[in-house]
């Protein structure tokens, strides 16, 4: 009877770990820097005020690339550069548009002003 508890216990244990894991990752977002290309922008069937969904390349502050996808109401402003926050599990949950001086030294050589 004591082993059982022991057992139950210890499951118990990893479970509230790896809920607490994924609970830290959901909240970890990491800066990507793009630059809006229309060619790459498709109309969606509208969801939640969806209406666009952008595929473009980002760049980390460490100049490491990562394709992106995300949704807009609305058609962005060619050529403007964006600074997403993307989340590892969620993808993109926000986005704001900088100034090209704005952008991370190594992000800039991707870039013509």
């Amino acid at each position: 009877m004591k082993s059982k508890k022991v057992i139950v216990g210890i499951i118990v244990t990893i479970l509230v770990v790896i809920c607490m894991g994924v609970a830290f990752l959901a909240t970890q977002n990491d800066n990507y820097y793009t630059q809006i290309d229309n060619r790459w922008v498709q109309e969606i069937a509208p969801h939640g005020a969806m209406n666009y969904k952008y595929t473009l390349k980002a760049y980390d502050e460490d100049g490491n690339e990562k394709d992106v996808v995300f949704e807009t109401s609305r058609i962005l402003t060619d050529d403007a550069f964006l600074c997403l926050k993307v989340n590892f599990i969620r993808g993109v949950v926000t986005w704001a548009e900088v100034e090209y001086k704005e952008l991370p030294a190594r992000v800039q050589q991707y870039y013509n002003e």
